[in-house]
Formats: C-alpha cells, sequence, structure tokens
C-alpha cells in the first residue's frame, strides 16, 4: 500500500534530498560530525540537519566538511522537555547557533547530564558494580553524557555482556540504578528556540505519545510535527499528518540515525521528507543555513 495521500505527499525521487534527525559523536551517534556530512553526500543527501541531544557542538566541523562536500546544512538540535510530567523530545531547526539565551540553556543541559551520569554511577556502586566515572567521559567524547555512554562503559569494564544488558539490568527507566532527568519545562524551551529565530517541531510522536500531550504543546507554541520517522508506519503517518494539518503546523520528517541499534545505517536518507514541507520549513526560520 502506497505511503502517500493527500495529507503526506508521495515522496518520489527529487533533486534535493533532505534527512532532518540525525545525531553524531557529539550526542549518542556513531560518526563524527565530519563523518556523518560525509556520509549524507554518498547517500545524495543535499540537505541536513545533525540534531544531536541537547548541544550544537557538532556544527563548527561538520561546516567544514559541508562546505567541501556542498551539503547545506541547517541549524538543528533534540532537546529533552517536560510536559505535564512526561518526558519529551523537541527538534529546533533553523535558530542562531550563537544565540546567548539558547547556548546557556544548552551549557544547562551539559551540566545536568553530567550530574545525572554521577548518580547513575554511584548507584551502581551501591549495587556492587563499581565504574569509572571518566570511562563514562571518555566515551561521551567530551560532549553531553548519557545513558548509552554508561552502557559502554559498563561493557568495557565487563559489568554486562551486552549493551542491551545494562539498560534491561541497570539503566532502563525501571531499573535499580536509573536516575530520572530533571529536565526544563516545554513552553520554557519554546519561547528559547523562537526568540534565537528558530522553529520547534515534535519529535516521533507516534512513539506512544497521544494527542491530548501533544495539542499542549501546540497551545505553547509548537511550530510542527515529525510525521515521517523509522518507528512510524503509514498509520501513524497519517495520523500525525492528519493532526499537524489541523492545526496549521509545518511537518518533517528524518531517519533519526545514530548509525546502531533500531536507527542503524540502512534508515540514513531513506525516511526523507516531501521537499515541499522543507521549503516550508525554511521559510518558517530565521536562519536556514549554518553559519559559525
Amino acid at each position: 500500500m502506497p505511503r502517500c495521500s493527500a495529507l503526506i505527499p508521495c515522496r518520489s525521487p527529487s533533486p534535493v534530498r533532505a534527512d532532518l534527525h540525525t545525531h553524531t559523536t557529539a550526542s549518542d551517534g556513531r560518526l563524527s560530525p565530519p563523518g556523518l556530512v560525509e556520509k549524507a553526500a554518498l547517500r545524495g543527501i543535499e540537505r541536513l540537519s545533525i540534531t544531536d541531544h541537547d548541544t550544537v557542538a557538532a556544527y563548527p566541523l561538520a561546516r567544514i566538511a559541508a562546505q567541501r562536500l556542498g551539503v547545506a546544512l541547517l541549524p538543528g538540535v533534540e532537546l529533552s522537555v517536560q510536559v505535564d510530567d512526561r518526558d519529551i523530545h523537541l527538534l529546533a531547526y533553523g535558530f542562531d547557533l550563537a544565540n546567548p539565551a539558547l547556548a546557556t540553556a544548552l551549557e544547562a543541559y551539559r551540566r545536568k547530564r553530567v550530574e545525572r551520569a554521577e548518580a547513575i554511577v554511584d548507584r551502581l556502586a551501591g549495587l556492587g558494580h563499581r565504574l569509572r566515572l571518566e570511562r563514562v567521559h571518555y566515551h561521551a567524547k567530551g560532549e553531553v553524557v548519557g545513558r548509552p555512554h554508561i552502557a559502554k562503559a559498563m561493557l568495557e569494564a565487563g559489568l554486562v555482556s551486552t549493551f542491551g544488558e545494562a539498560f534491561d539490568r541497570f539503566l532502563g527507566t525501571t531499573a535499580p540504578a536509573y536516575e530520572p532527568k530533571t529536565d526544563p519545562p516545554a513552553s520554557e524551551m519554546l519561547a528559547l528556540v523562537h526568540a534565537a529565530g528558530g522553529v520547534t517541531v515534535l519529535a516521533h510522536p507516534g512513539i506512544a505519545l497521544d494527542e491530548t500531550i501533544a495539542a499542549m504543546l501546540v497551545a505553547d507554541g509548537l511550530d510542527g510535527v515529525e510525521v515521517v520517522h523509522p518507528a512510524h508506519d503509514p498509520m501513524a503517518e497519517r495520523r500525525w499528518a492528519a493532526f499537524a494539518a489541523r492545526h496549521d503546523l509545518l511537518t518533517t520528517g528524518g531517519s533519526d540515525y545514530h548509525g546502531f541499534g533500531t536507527f542503524a545505517d540502512d534508515s540514513f536518507g531513506r525516511y526523507a521528507p516531501d521537499p515541499a514541507w522543507v521549503a516550508r520549513l525554511l521559510g518558517a526560520v530565521a536562519h536556514p543555513d549554518v553559519s559559525v
């Protein structure tokens, strides 16, 4: 059955292909920023947004590679926020990478992530599994720290036999070493992104998110919805495209490429948003291209 309809245009071959949801080693991806840009060029992706978790640290190096290879870079970041005690991810696009208020907020994210990692390491020690915090930071490459980096350090130390076991036994939301996040309210980050000239998009809403929460975000100023995503089946695409149409929201898409796990190599470039969606997104932002 085709995945296109009146709400979701057929994704036919286009002279401009885009991937608006990707990750690098600056957060929890496998490829370096230049490596991701090089892979994008090889895949025929002409417009790319690097949406690392809570950081824009990838952009200085990515920009150099993008200029060399002719890949257009759209400023992006994936933000962790709270809505009605729910953990939600927002994709922000087209903002000023040097905006001071947003830079301060991202530094606060980095600091809280370090504190959370320290708390998880302490919990592991209390369970009899000692882990060196410096190895966690090593796997984070000096950027934002997340549970995947702790899992890698645990695997390296022989505390678990697989990456998945680290989450199943220790780091998952119901596991004994889990430490809850303390993310800012969505309304706060929506306002910051808008003040920096960007727009905000609800990330992968088809993953266990209901329209009630999405409507609360719309009331706070949400600009768009990620419709095309590897975790969305055709029914989810139609549902969230219809939601976007009802609320006159932007629609986007991307592979959520990390380079491993669910969103591995074969997803990169396969979940391209329709060119008309991209054009509308670019027209809504103050900074459609990276300048750092």
